[in-house]
């Protein structure tokens, strides 16, 4: 992504030499790979963010490989026959939405993963860890960021069927 571009800010820093960026551009586009196989679905409730979507996918050079529709997350066709990334980005509730409102939201998130989601890897990126209580799942991994002045986490689901596998050292003994 990016190789379409042609303003960067760097080019307008005395000293710049326009055939040295030729030069690794070029190599860059040899050096590009096709995907096989690759299939990213990307869907949201709201018709603009889908298209707003499209349009940076487009700019970035990889609309081909994503699948976009306007649709609530729970009705996300999640492919069974493979494993794979789930990623959310929901409301915080502190721009978009009402906290309590969102309570529910991040239940159903939570519900998606354990039913539709098994043998994936999901991802919630939240700034309000008080909704994230409500996906009723531990998160294997939480790492921060801070999205502008919001304090977030990107939280990690390990999403598997049945009950995870436990080391035999992790087993009690019985007595």
């Amino acid at each position: 992504p990016g190789v379409q571009r042609d303003n960067f800010s760097f080019m307008h820093v005395r000293g710049y030499n326009p055939g040295i960026y030729q030069e690794v551009k070029r190599k860059l586009q040899q050096e590009e790979k096709e995907l096989p196989g690759l299939q990213i679905i990307a869907t949201d409730i709201s018709e603009d963010a889908v298209n707003i979507a499209r349009i940076n996918a487009r700019m970035a050079g990889v609309e081909d490989y994503i699948q976009f529709r306007k649709c609530d997350f729970a009705d996300t066709l999640v492919p069974l026959d493979q494993a794979g990334v789930v990623f959310f980005n929901p409301e915080y509730g502190d721009r978009l939405g009402d906290e309590e409102a969102l309570q529910p939201v991040y239940k159903r998130m939570g519900d998606f993963l354990k039913q539709k989601c098994k043998g994936y890897h999901g991802y919630i990126f939240t700034g309000n860890l008080e909704l994230a209580k409500h996906i009723g799942l531990k998160p294997r991994r939480r790492i921060e960021f801070f999205n502008g002045k919001i304090d977030c986490r990107l939280l990690e689901y390990e999403l598997y069927a049945g009950t995870r596998d436990i080391k035999p050292s992790q087993e009690k003994m019985p007595g």
